[in-house]
């Protein structure tokens, strides 16, 4: 698994399930309290990115798998090299208009 675009929450509990580690075992190798972990399991907001690096390194993993890590190494880009956000901006819109809606289907009753 490379990235995860859902919250830290949820892409957290994917990447526990499918490395098969428990909070207990996470704490050790962080140095954090094991009832933090069951607390970042729960709430909507990333922890802050020293520990989401730190989490991520103990899973041995990129941190760019959670998306607040990507988020934030993209703010800091653009705060770094502001000439380039219109550029960025363009292409996300461009984007934005490829993107197409999948059709609703019409449900169709046949004739008896």
């Amino acid at each position: 698994m490379k990235h995860s675009n859902k919250i830290f929450s949820e892409a957290f509990l994917e990447i526990l399930k499918e490395k098969k580690i428990k909070l207990r075992s996470l704490a050790f190798k962080t140095n954090l309290n094991y009832s933090y972990f069951s607390k970042l399991t729960r709430r909507k907001t990333a922890p802050p990115i020293e520990t989401l690096v730190n989490i991520a390194n103990a899973l041995e993993i990129d941190p760019e798998f959670f998306i607040e890590y990507r988020l934030f190494k993209l703010n800091n880009l653009l705060k770094d090299n502001p000439e380039i956000l219109n550029d960025v901006m363009d292409y996300a819109n461009n984007l934005n208009k490829e993107l197409k809606v999948a059709e609703e289907k019409n449900n169709y009753s046949k004739d008896i």
